[in-house]
């Protein structure tokens, strides 16, 4: 691959355009089923359905690991910003205690 050549606008192009292609298959695909059920409903119901479930298989096979990932790395994240935010509170009240008791000090 040539480092002169654009690379992120061919791939743009490429995934607008499948994009484009799927939405043209399904339409087509419905408008065929419509024909044959002579009616537009059962046609949509179908195809949501088959879409529904390939959604869902995808979602089991592939993505399910990932958002469990994700989740445990928030879990992580949370539980240091909870150590720290202990930290800063001690720091606040030991720090907070002195300036209290520097400006009593003051006033006597």
């Amino acid at each position: 691959m040539r480092a002169d050549r654009p690379f992120f606008l061919p791939l743009a192009i490429m995934v607008v355009s499948a994009i484009i292609a799927a939405l043209l298959f399904v339409s087509a695909f419905v408008a065929w089923l419509a024909e044959i059920f002579g009616s537009l409903k059962i046609p949509c119901l179908i195809v949501g359905a088959f879409m529904a479930t390939i959604a869902t298989i995808v979602y089991q096979v592939t993505l399910k690991s990932y958002f469990r990932q994700i989740g445990e790395e928030l879990r992580v994240v949370y539980s240091v910003s909870r150590i720290v935010r202990g930290w800063i509170d001690w720091a606040s009240a030991l720090f907070g205690a002195t300036a209290d008791n520097e400006k009593e000090g003051d006033s006597l």
